[in-house]
């Protein structure tokens, strides 16, 4: 069963690009009944008017070990699945799936105000037991499949 295949991808939102990373070796699986629970999670960052509200190698490199830190608190209090994240707009959110969000929103609050105090942070919990924010947003929709069929073939995602 293979559960992991890691993909990124650029598309425009309402005029902006934004990078979608989603983990595509998850589709067969969903939705997960024991994760019924969505968390979405992230924060803000600064970026050069050149670079369209993406962020640059050095903002990149902290969201991602921010992300990695994220995901290990929360495993350790409740069964997750990160199933990908979303950077737009000056903003990074990670999507995970949990089984049981009892406190999570807390525990993030605080984890945010420590790690990155002067950043905006975003934190929404909500049940989406159809895995629709997977299946329907982060998973890539006919068009941009088609448009990056040749690198999904590779991949071995088609």
């Amino acid at each position: 069963m293979k559960t992991e295949l890691w993909w990124a991808y650029l598309a425009d939102y309402d005029g902006h690009p934004g990078s979608t990373l989603v983990n595509l070796g998850l589709k067969p699986h969903a939705p997960m009944r024991d994760q019924s629970t969505l968390l979405v999670t992230g924060v803000g960052y600064q970026s050069a008017p050149e670079n369209l509200g993406l962020p640059d190698a050095t903002e990149l490199d902290f969201l991602n070990r921010l992300s990695t830190k994220r995901l290990t608190l929360l495993a350790d209090r409740s069964q997750v699945i990160f199933v990908g994240s979303f950077t737009h707009k000056n903003e990074r959110l990670d999507y995970i799936y949990v089984a049981n969000p009892a406190g999570l929103e807390a525990i993030l609050r605080d984890f945010h105000q420590t790690e990155c105090p002067t950043r905006s942070s975003y934190i929404n919990v909500k049940s989406d037991p159809h895995w629709e924010a997977y299946l329907d947003f982060l998973y890539p929709n006919a068009q941009t499949m088609q448009y990056y069929r040749a690198e999904l073939q590779k991949l071995g995602a088609l």
